[in-house]
């Protein structure tokens, strides 16, 4: 009934304006306003930047991690975990030589259980960097960068790691 009055209100005082576009506005607003308890109970919520170990052997990632002072009134969140690979080689043959650039980003997604306001897991998923070159080369790394980024979707957490 709020809904229909504020719809007719709505309707009234924007002529030309889609009243159901409007109406369906004020619904979405009225829905987030009510779980705004929720957020503000996951607002505290916290990756520990110390608790994170990343790996990258140029084929898997492995991202461990703790996110700390969740408490939605579930027994599980779902984080996001992503990891950029960056590497840069010279490559040879004979007096001919290239400075090759290459990159690859990998992400999974799940659910993690919440124990005691704590989140705790470990992400391992498939991050493949190919170096092109012709036959023929012989390449050496030379330089190795790695992005991970920690994402919590129902608390709001996030976390950037960068390491060389």
């Amino acid at each position: 009934m709020l809904f229909k009055e504020a719809r007719a209100l709505l309707a009234r005082r924007a002529p030309g304006r889609n009243p159901a576009r409007i109406a369906a506005a004020a619904t979405l607003t009225a829905a987030f306003l009510a779980a705004g308890s929720t957020a503000a109970l996951a607002a505290e919520a916290r990756f520990v930047p110390e608790a994170t170990v990343v790996g990258w052997d140029g084929t898997v990632a492995t991202v461990t991690f703790r996110e700390v002072n969740v408490a939605l009134g579930r027994g599980t969140t779902t984080i996001s975990t992503k990891l950029t690979g960056d590497v840069k080689a010279f490559c040879t043959n004979g007096e001919t030589t290239l400075d090759v650039h290459a990159s690859a980003t990998g992400r999974t997604t799940a659910d993690y259980p919440i124990k005691d306001g704590t989140v705790s897991g470990t992400a391992k998923f498939p991050v493949q960097v190919k170096i092109e070159h012709d036959p023929g080369y012989t390449c050496v790394l030379l330089h190795k960068e790695i992005t991970a980024v920690l994402e919590d979707f129902r608390t709001g957490a996030t976390l950037v790691h960068h390491q060389s």
